[in-house]
């Protein structure tokens, strides 16, 4: 089955492709069909959780303001967050952020439809991007680009991450990196 494609808001310059990966009612929990930038998790390699994250408030922040005009922003939902966390669940209340790799495996059984290309907007901007492209002709198998998930490894210094072949880093990714982000949010 054709996953459905909605256009909405845009992103250096450029219109964002949404899937639509769920409904509830008259809303849609969409994400972005390109990785569209790169950030880090948190800038040091230090304790870390979804609800200190320098990628929850460049998302909630300078993203959303820099991709939506405020009629857009009104459509886009408030949504309370659980997040797995080594030490629980965090509870945050977001309107642009990151699946779980719950949420990732549920939508997206099989590693192959994980795989996400990077907007070349975003190769632009990120350098880590434009050398993960111009590595890519040296690898076997690698056919997409890295993007974070929300949710932490049993390491407070480490998050889950898809990687290039549609995989999970199975050990958790050092959050001072910058890796790939496809935003996700519940529009109305």
């Amino acid at each position: 089955m054709q996953q459905e494609i909605i256009t909405f808001g845009h992103y250096a310059g450029v219109p964002i492709e949404w899937l639509v990966l769920d409904r509830e009612g008259s809303r849609r929990l969409l994400l972005s069909r390109e990785v569209l930038d790169a950030k880090k998790y948190l800038p040091d390699c230090i304790y870390a959780s979804w609800l200190g994250s320098a990628v929850r408030s460049w998302l909630n922040g300078a993203f959303c303001d820099a991709a939506f005009d405020a009629a857009e922003q009104t459509r886009i939902c408030h949504t309370m967050l659980h997040t797995p966390h080594p030490m629980g669940e965090e509870q945050t209340q977001d309107r642009i952020f990151l699946l779980t790799r719950a949420q990732v495996e549920r939508y997206f059984p099989h590693p192959d439809d994980r795989i996400a290309q990077p907007n070349a907007a975003a190769c632009r901007e990120s350098r880590d991007l434009r050398d993960f492209l111009s590595l890519l002709p040296y690898y076997q198998g690698v056919r997409g680009c890295w993007w974070w998930l929300r949710d932490l490894y049993r390491e407070p210094n480490q998050a889950y991450l898809v990687w290039s072949d549609g995989t999970f880093c199975g050990e958790g990714h050092y959050v001072n990196y910058e890796r790939g982000i496809r935003p996700a949010l519940w529009l109305e």
